[in-house]
């Protein structure tokens, strides 16, 4: 597999003998390198021993947990509001950028956030302050690191290309900020033929509460120069399904050349749910029993990996 290319699993949901089992099964199916999620991170900031451990399973099976998913959700975005929470969750972020580092994780994926604007209807320009005021209070720390902060864009209007490139540029060439692109989200926002508005899950509708969904068809074009990380997974258009390539509606012959050409890539992540059924995001693309490890890589071969 292309050393780039990282894979993301629920790790938290397993017990210790488990996942060395699931990591067992992915490397006999030649994968080596890992995304430590944001569940796993946040088990490591709050018990040490936990990165003990992962570092122990690292050296037994030689393989590395080098990508890194920051933190998220509320009490964690950038744009999280509670002053009494801003301060610790700037350090929190610190935290596990530290640990992520020492695991050899280059950049560190962000969330701009989405809850307060969504559900509490917090003013976006409010929201955008905050974001860039966090991200002010994090660049040192990045910068004493070596990492890059990658801003993630998602499906809400605080989270769009457009925001995302602004929260960037506002700090210039700054070399320890950049972009986080993820396929399904961007995907989620285009236009295409046939294409209706009514067909968006129900969360669109809060998601865009001002003035309705507003398109973005060309995401990454507006943040490739800074794309340094991408997550990968797909869906029909109008829902966040994290499905496997080539089970929904992006055409990857297309994409893949150009989210290669990025100048500044230095990793790719998988993001595929291997569950199946429903969730949040709807009904899951993935067939009875979900996917399995087998086919998930060989998917991504058939990718380019």
């Amino acid at each position: 597999m292309d050393q780039k290319l990282h894979f993301f699993y629920k790790w938290t949901e397993l017990s210790d003998k488990l996942f060395y089992s699931v990591v067992r099964e992915f490397a006999d199916n030649g994968c080596d390198r890992f995304v430590i999620t944001n569940g796993l991170l946040d088990r490591m900031i709050n018990d040490p021993e936990q990165v003990k451990f992962l570092e122990k399973l690292c050296a037994d099976m030689q393989v590395k947990f080098s990508a890194v998913h920051g933190l998220d959700g509320r009490g964690f975005d950038l744009n999280t509001s509670d002053p009494a929470r801003r301060p610790a969750m700037w350090q929190d972020h610190i935290k596990a950028m530290d640990i992520a580092a020492g695991f050899g994780c280059k950049s560190y994926v962000v969330h701009v956030g989405a809850a307060e604007y969504c559900y509490d209807r917090v003013p976006l320009e409010t929201l955008r302050q905050l974001a860039l005021e966090s991200l002010e209070k994090l660049l040192p720390a990045a910068e004493k690191l070596g990492m890059i902060i990658a801003v993630e864009n998602s499906f809400e209007k605080p989270n769009s290309a457009k925001e995302v490139m602004g929260l960037i540029n506002h700090f210039g060439d700054h070399p320890n900020i950049g972009a986080c692109y993820d396929t399904g989200h961007a995907h989620c926002m285009s236009t295409a033929p046939g294409k209706t508005p009514d067909k968006y899950e129900p969360y669109f509708e809060k998601c865009w509460w001002e003035n309705g969904v507003e398109p973005e068809d060309n995401a990454l074009e507006t943040m490739q120069s800074r794309i340094v990380t991408c997550h990968i997974h797909d869906n029909d258009g109008y829902g966040d399904l994290h499905g496997m390539p080539f089970d929904g509606t992006i055409d990857w012959d297309k994409l893949m050349p150009k989210l290669r050409a990025c100048p500044e890539m230095e990793s790719f992540q998988t993001e595929v749910c291997l569950d199946w059924g429903e969730n949040w995001a709807g009904k899951l693309l993935a067939p009875v029993g979900g996917y399995s490890i087998k086919r998930l890589t060989e998917t991504f071969r058939k990718l380019g990996f």
